[in-house]
């Protein structure tokens, strides 16, 4: 959390007195057919059981994030891998391409770099594979 969103803290406070909050979980269907895998190497860093969860499991924070946090408070959610047309269809990967590419490039692994300089993802092996992997996939 960076300085900014600290000083308004209290008014989340507020917020959240008058409002009702439903917590939506991230989900595999919605992600783009070109960016799935992506999705689950991403979400086993925050979840351990990615693969075997269902709603209502329990979730497991990874090895990767720190004691601290829960995984549900910091997971990415599928907004970030998701790439449809106006009319709901999943756009053609020619389409589709570029626009994920700019998404994992300026939304996804900067807030990747974040959690890890934050201390919420631990900087271990795993991490810098996956954040090599992404870095080479994706141009940067």
């Amino acid at each position: 959390m960076n300085t900014a969103d600290r000083s308004v803290g209290h008014i989340d406070y507020a917020i959240r007195r008058r409002f009702a909050f439903v917590d939506v979980l991230p989900r595999i269907e919605p992600v783009h057919p070109e960016i799935k895998d992506t999705f689950v190497k991403i979400s086993k860093l925050f979840v351990k059981n990615f693969n075997g969860l269902v709603d209502g499991t329990s979730i497991e924070n990874a090895d990767t994030l720190a004691s601290d946090f829960r995984a549900e408070d910091v997971w990415l959610g599928h907004s970030y891998f998701i790439c449809k047309n106006d009319d709901g269809i999943d756009k053609g990967k020619t389409e589709a391409d570029p626009i994920l590419k700019m998404k994992m490039k300026y939304e996804v692994i900067p807030i990747l770099k974040e959690y890890i300089k934050d201390g919420i993802l631990l900087d271990n092996d795993e991490i810098k594979k996956v954040m090599k992997d992404l870095l080479s996939e994706y141009g940067m």
